[in-house]
């Protein structure tokens, strides 16, 4: 049963990462179209919302890849699992502080916007 349930969780995994990176890639497109079409000063904040919304949904993917990686595909060796298990926690880590960064910047561009609109709709 192994034989056949752990190649299927490898490739899983190699997909799930592929993924991630995949989002990645297709945000930073996204953002450099963006940022080079449209150099406005107020549409920069959206360009690097886009692309860091990107960021954090591929690093997502990518820890779920980790997860699965250092969890459920155990090489055997002790010394190699707390390896995986430490790099996995950093990235974890790292996730968890850009995710809360990010929503106050997304905090931030909405009011700025609710102000901008409604200065707009007084004048």
């Amino acid at each position: 049963m192994s034989e056949i349930l752990f190649p299927f969780i490898e490739d899983l995994s190699l997909i799930i990462g592929m993924i991630g990176i995949f989002i990645i890639i297709i945000g930073a497109g996204k953002a450099l179209y963006a940022f080079f079409m449209k150099p406005d000063t107020e549409d920069f904040q959206q360009v690097r919302l886009t692309l860091g919304a990107h960021v954090i949904l591929g690093l997502d993917f990518l820890v779920g890849k980790d997860i699965i990686d250092t969890m459920l595909l155990d090489s055997g060796e002790w010394s190699q699992f707390w390896m995986d298990l430490t790099g996995l926690i950093t990235v974890v880590t790292i996730r968890i502080v850009l995710n809360h960064f990010m929503l106050q910047e997304i905090q931030e561009i909405e009011s700025f916007k609710s102000a901008r609109q409604k200065r707009r709709k007084e004048s």
